[in-house]
């Protein structure tokens, strides 16, 4: 069953297509701000994102866009609360140890990962392999991986329950409205992939560094991040929003599925038109090539994988 679930995901691990986006919101400062109590000495914390509009899909002028990001104004019409990181190691565990939750890798007793051996990186069908040992060293401050759409949305579940708040995945618009917090341009620091360095955490030189099967033509960001994998959440620099690491450390996934964009204008979206894979944002620490770390980039799992992660948002009664 692994090895069948792992050959689709090597198809799915190179497939992806493109939105992006621009805002014409200014940023609200100093934000509002909610901290969630997991127990055990354990909290999330989230920032306002407030209503507004944007153009989601990218200009025909953008440097690698994909042919479905045809631009159309989007609005959110409501506030919402969006997670300052990723929900990290430590933040996942504490739902684990209360709830007793087996995710999807747990249950199956192994994932689509990377077996790293001598410096070389083999994505293939790791036993074993789950949040609690992915491929490679994590800190309780990193950001959880090799987590499930299902597992993320049983978290926002027990966190929902638990806070008495709304806890959900964002949708795709609310992510990249949150992800972009007013710029136009195709990374939050600008057009060129090579300004990125301090912005994100994203395969780069030390990466390559780290892999002696790193391939030549392997396209990765020319400067050097300092984390070959994930980095403790918030080590780079934030958004307007008060958001970190939005493009880069782990993928994010999203509420929706795969589907067509409306077409025209928008009011909260959903794209959820098919019954299709997930929708991951963002990018990663292995994330090739830099143009899928774009604000607008848009990914489609079936299941984990060591690079994958979410953040929460709140939304409804209580968050304007």
């Amino acid at each position: 069953m692994l090895k069948s679930i792992g050959m689709a995901m090597i198809v799915f691990m190179v497939a992806g297509f493109a939105l992006a986006a621009e805002t014409a919101v200014p940023v609200a400062q100093p934000a509002k701000e909610l901290k969630l109590d997991l127990g055990n000495g354990v909290s999330l914390k989230l920032v306002q994102i407030p209503a507004g509009q944007f153009l989601m899909g990218s200009p025909e002028t953008e440097k690698d866009r994909g042919k479905d990001e045809v631009q159309h104004e989007v609005t959110i019409s409501k506030p919402f609360y969006m997670g300052v990181t990723h929900v990290t190691v430590d933040q996942f565990a504490a739902f684990v140890k209360d709830s007793a939750y087996k995710t999807d890798a747990e249950k199956v007793g192994g994932s689509l990962g990377f077996d790293i051996k001598d410096g070389k990186l083999d994505p293939r069908v790791v036993e074993g392999c789950s949040w609690r040992n992915p491929s490679f060293d994590q800190k309780g401050d990193h950001p959880v991986v090799q987590v499930s759409w299902n597992d993320a949305t049983a978290f926002c579940d027990w966190l929902s329950k638990k806070s008495g708040k709304t806890v959900v995945l964002p949708t795709e618009a609310q992510w990249e409205y949150a992800c972009r917090a007013g710029t136009k341009t195709a990374y939050p620091w600008g057009d060129n992939p090579a300004d990125g360095k301090g912005w994100a955490n994203c395969a780069d030189q030390s990466l390559k560094k780290k892999l002696s099967n790193a391939p030549a033509e392997w396209e990765l960001f020319s400067w050097d991040d300092g984390f070959a994998f994930t980095a403790p959440v918030g080590s780079f620099k934030g958004n307007a929003f008060g958001l970190y690491d939005m493009n880069g450390n782990a993928c994010q996934w999203c509420r929706n599925r795969d589907g067509d964009y409306e077409k025209g204008a928008a009011t909260n979206p959903t794209a959820a038109r098919n019954a299709g894979l997930h929708v991951v944002r963002g990018g990663s620490w292995y994330t090739s090539p830099p143009a899928y770390c774009r604000s607008a980039f848009r990914w489609l799992f079936p299941i984990q994988f060591d690079y994958v992660g979410f953040r929460v948002a709140v939304v409804g009664a209580g968050v304007d």
